[in-house]
This record gives C-alpha cells, structure tokens and sequence, in this order.
C-alpha cells in the first residue's frame, strides 16, 4: 500500500505533466525539510528546502510587516523562467520552478488545486484513526455436566 510520500510524489508527477512549462516541483515542510520531490536528478534537494521554507517565512514576515494581509505566494521572476511557492496547509509549502513561456493564470490555477491536493493529504496522513469499534459478544450457550448417571444436559445461556 503506497504511503503519503508516494502519493505526494504522484501529485508533484502530475502537476508536472499537467503544463509544459513545469520544469520540476517540490514539496517541502516549513522546517525545510524535502518531503517530496519531482525535481531534475543532481538537483540539491536538501539546499531548495531550506532555501524554499526561508522565503515563504521572509514573505510571511513581509506581509505581516506590511498588513496586506494573509501571505497567499511567492514567486521570482528569472531571465529564464519562474520560481513559485505556494502554501500547503499548515504543514509545508509546494514549490514550482517553470520556463519563461509559463502562463501565469494558469499555473496559479494548477498550482492551487495541487496545494489543496496534498493538504488534504497530508491532513488525512495525520489525523488520529480511530480505533475499530468492538462488536458487542452474544453469550454463547453453556453445556453441563450431567449430575448424576443417566440424566440429561442441558444447553443454558451464560448466567443461568
């Protein structure tokens, strides 16, 4: 049975596919720790988790600072493409690198319903099961001995 990491990974695989413009996605916990990736190999996962969960906090910090409000994202802008974090919950923030011909409505749209994928996940990951309920026993019938040569059992029910 996959696990939460296969299955964030799965999400990150088809946010991914989803656009052309995707190069690689992440999603990493506000401590800075990867928990999944979907990122080009050689790709210093360890260095984008830091550095990711640093700037949502700076920009959490920004907008408070600011008072505009709730920090919703952020992106950077490159000669060569685009840089976007979006937060996931309370649990981690969905990192999203693109080329330079990336609609941005668009992705804002994909990225969103991704987010809200995973924080569903996550949120299902870490939620205490329940214990199955008991089912309530029925007595089962009781046989005894016979007494006294030549008599009967009977079958009674516990208790009698």
């Amino acid at each position: 049975m996959p696990g939460l990491k296969d299955d964030l990974h799965a999400s990150l695989i088809r946010l991914n596919q989803s656009a052309p413009e995707i190069r690689a996605s992440a999603f990493v916990s506000l401590d800075g720790l990867m928990l999944a990736s979907a990122l080009p190999p050689g790709t210093n996962e360890d260095a984008i988790a830091a550095m990711s969960a640093t700037v949502l906090a700076l920009g959490e910090r920004t907008t408070r600072e600011f008072a505009v409000g709730v920090l919703d994202q952020v992106y950077f802008k490159g000669a060569e493409g685009y840089i976007l974090l979006q937060g996931a919950g309370d649990d981690g923030v969905l990192v999203v690198v693109t080329d330079g011909t990336a609609k941005l409505g668009v992705l804002f749209l994909l990225i969103h319903r991704t987010a809200g994928e995973i924080r569903q996940m996550v949120r299902q990951a870490i939620t205490p099961k329940a214990p199955p309920t008991p089912q309530p026993q029925q007595p089962t019938p009781q046989t005894r001995p016979p007494t006294a040569p030549g008599t009967t059992q009977h079958t009674v029910p516990w208790g009698s």
